[in-house]
Parts: C-alpha cells; structure tokens; sequence
C-alpha cells in the first residue's frame, strides 16, 4: 500500500516531463476524475474544472457580497469598485435588506449563489485564484449592468 501511495505522488512530476501537452492533459483529465472536480459545482474540489459560473441568476445582494469579497482579497480595487458596490447595497438597503441578507453574507464569505440552489466558491488557492479573478471580473461587469 505505501508503494502504491508513493507512486501517486509522483504521478504529477511525471506528468511535467512528458513529452507535450495532450499527454499532459490526459493525465490531468485522469487527476481530475479520481478527485471528483469538474462534476457539479457544489463540491469542494468542483470549482477546479475549466468552466465560469453563470452570474445572470445571482441576486443582487449576493452579487454586492461578491465584490466586498473581491475588494477584501485584492481580487478587484480602487474607488469605482467600491461605489459600484455601495450603489447596489442601496438599492438592497432601500428594499429593506442590506448587509444582513443572506445573499450578501454569502457572497462576502466568497460563495456565488449562481441560481437553482447551485453555488461557486472563489476560495482557493493555485489555479483557482486565476479563477477567482476572472469571476470577480466578471461579477464587476453585471454589477455595472444592474445600476
């Protein structure tokens, strides 16, 4: 058994010393299938697969929780960030939530509620940071659109 875990850690340094990418992409493929990513997107694991999340379903205090979440870890800056935010937490304010919603309180602990009882986590670290800043990009962009 100890040979056998010793095996799978090298698997991932072998993977860098085949010769090319289609090689190298099977066999993450076959990393990705043994650690269950890329099937749903609700697991821990799952936010590693190559697709975004859709954003047009999350609801705007979730999506005002989002950019505080993206401003605090660096992933977004600056002051039109901010009074894009603040401009969507006064219409939430305005309709008696506000910073207590529970969309907002997800989304400021990192947690896309993309609709249909589906989430996307932005925490991580690695390739999901990468991740993470194209979905606050993202998120940035309808958050213009709904103002």
């Amino acid at each position: 058994m100890r040979a056998h875990a010793s095996w799978l850690m090298v698997l991932p340094l072998v993977a860098i010393l085949l010769p090319g990418p289609p090689a190298q992409a099977q066999l993450l493929d076959r990393l990705k299938g043994a650690a269950g990513i890329g099937q749903g997107n609700t697991g821990a694991g799952a936010n590693l697969g190559t697709t975004l999340p859709a954003i047009d379903q999350a609801s705007t205090p979730n999506i005002a929780g989002v950019l505080q979440y993206c401003m605090r870890n660096n992933y977004l800056s600056g002051g039109s960030v901010d009074s894009v935010k603040n401009s969507l937490l006064s219409k939430v304010t305005g309709s008696g939530q506000g910073t207590n919603d529970s969309g907002y309180q997800a989304g400021n602990n990192g947690l896309l509620q993309t609709g249909n009882g589906q989430n996307y986590s932005l925490n991580g670290g690695g390739i999901k940071q990468q991740l993470t800043q194209k979905v606050c990009d993202m998120v940035l962009q309808h958050a213009k659109s709904l103002l």
